[in-house]
């Protein structure tokens, strides 16, 4: 008889933040308020403020706003209302908000509860923390396949000699001590758990293991090689992800190449 999977044992994206985890609440935002507040002192709060959205609360409801004709350039702002294209659900999953900033070409959306105006997500809000553990968990669930995918095809000793074995980098002492300490204690773990993502990534492509992956070497190159670039990006918290409106487009065909690794590694694995 077959059984089928018990979904409170279901891993899947455990991670999974919306817009109104990573955006702004309107309880939590700086607004002008009136029916008629000048563009002098909304360019005044932004000045300072370094916004380029500015909401405009009329007796209890948010219908317009300022702002930035550009991006960072407060030399003149403009005013609009709030129509149905400026709206997101609060509860839109961040992976729609990124695909619908790149796809319009939009910097920011308003965040509503039915009708009503509640928060505002703008592509600087994509640099917030839930944001980066969703983007963290997803790539390590990439390098667990992908590591798990080499252990299949190659052994520990030749994995050690192709990597660790040769690597003269000084980041990677560290890495080999830990490696012998814990074979020295009886501790015999996959060499592939003390590699880094771009080691796994490399040695995909050394092996010419990337065809049973369905990708060519240049696809394979280009998609996986990129998420090492955002992997490192995401795990410090320091660093910012987009760091100009042009990036959320890139941030997006990441996701997206996220997602396409993530269905092949998924069909060859069982991580």
């Amino acid at each position: 008889m077959t059984r089928m999977p018990d979904p409170r044992f279901l891993t899947g994206q455990l991670v999974c933040p919306t817009a109104a985890v990573a955006g702004i609440s309107r309880n939590g935002w700086t607004a002008l308020e009136g029916f008629n507040p000048s563009e002098e002192e909304a360019r005044a709060i932004m000045v300072r403020e370094r916004f380029d959205v500015l909401p405009i609360e009329t007796d209890g409801s948010v219908d317009a706003y300022f702002h930035t004709l550009r991006w960072n350039d407060y030399s003149k702002v403009g005013r609009a209302d709030i129509t149905g294209v400026d709206l997101l659900p609060l509860d839109t999953q961040v992976r729609d908000v990124v695909r619908c900033l790149a796809d319009q070409s939009r910097l920011f959306f308003f965040l509503s509860d039915a009708s009503e105006v509640v928060g505002l997500i703008s592509v600087v809000n994509l640099n917030r923390r839930p944001v980066k553990v969703w983007l963290f968990s997803l790539i390590s669930e990439i390098e667990v396949r992908l590591g798990e995918f080499l252990s299949r095809h190659c052994n520990d000793d030749e994995i050690y000699a192709l990597t660790l074995g040769r690597a003269k980098h000084p980041k990677y002492d560290e890495v080999k001590r830990r490696y012998q300490t814990d074979r020295d204690n009886g501790l015999e773990l996959p060499v592939v758990e003390y590699l880094y993502f771009s080691d796994l990534v490399g040695l995909v492509i050394e092996k010419g293991l990337y065809g049973q992956l369905d990708y060519s070497r240049t696809s394979f190159e280009r998609s996986l090689g990129s998420l090492a670039e955002l992997r490192d990006e995401v795990a410090h918290p320091a660093r910012s992800i987009v760091r100009e409106p042009e990036a959320v487009s890139k941030l997006w065909r990441r996701v997206q190449r996220i997602e396409d690794a993530l269905g092949k590694l998924r069909s060859l694995t069982t991580a």
